[in-house]
């Protein structure tokens, strides 16, 4: 026990001196600290010597507009200065050049793609037919509105003057079937009916095909095709 006292009491002292120079230290520091801000000697109050102020940094410039870069592709894919052949033994020489790789070596070197052209809108644009290059036709093969019996055995005429989008398959799109005017909602049933069987060509603006709102007239009309025999001629 009086071993373990003598220990603590030897540690004690040695933490002494450095606890006194820590606190003589920092005593300095704050001295010196307090000293340096005082207001300078012989100065007036109001001084900028005797009061901080803020200097807010500069304005920032603004950046420059974005560029757009062009990106060229080199074929490596060819022997040339700097490109091995993969391993070889000895005697064994690499293979001599084809002609046809040695002729335009620089043109080969460069490859260049040909821009596609632009999209002339979002793939759900609709174009009208002053749009468009080539306006949408209707193809040999298409349906074609029935005509209702109950109208053709009363010989009842009309038309129906309808307004649709043929898409870029070549097919009309039918829930944008709108009908402008009609002399009949039976000639109108025909038209919607036939209209998921019909087949067009699609509208093209340059090579692209595109969307086209289409304005069309649908007509019913009875020709009568009996043939009135010529009278006989009196003899």
């Amino acid at each position: 026990m009086m071993r373990l006292w003598l220990h603590s009491y030897a540690r004690s002292e040695r933490a002494i001196p450095s606890v006194a120079l820590s606190v003589v230290a920092h005593a300095v520091l704050i001295t010196g600290w307090v000293v340096a801000t005082l207001p300078a000697a012989g100065v007036a109050d109001n001084s900028i010597a005797n009061h901080a102020y803020f200097i807010p940094p500069p304005d920032r410039m603004r950046g420059q507009q974005a560029v757009r870069e062009a990106v060229h592709y080199v074929d490596v894919s060819r022997l040339g200065p700097g490109i091995g052949d993969g391993p070889r033994t000895i005697g064994d020489a690499p293979a001599p050049m084809q002609p046809d790789e040695t002729i335009g070596r620089a043109a080969a070197d460069t490859v260049t793609s040909t821009p596609a052209p632009p999209v002339p809108g979002p793939p759900d644009s609709v174009f009208s037919v002053l749009d468009v290059d080539t306006a949408v036709v209707r193809a040999s093969n298409s349906a074609a509105p029935a005509y209702p019996l109950k109208l053709l055995a009363s010989h009842v005429t009309g038309f129906v003057n309808a307004r649709y989008t043929v898409d870029t398959t070549g097919f009309a799109d039918t829930s944008s079937f709108l009908v402008m005017k009609s002399t009949n909602t039976e000639f109108i049933a025909a038209v919607r009916d036939a209209l998921p069987y019909m087949r067009f060509k699609p509208a093209k603006i340059g090579p692209l095909k595109v969307r086209q709102l289409v304005e069309q007239q649908f007509t019913f009309k009875i020709t009568d095709t009996a043939v009135t025999a010529p009278k006989a001629q009196k003899p």
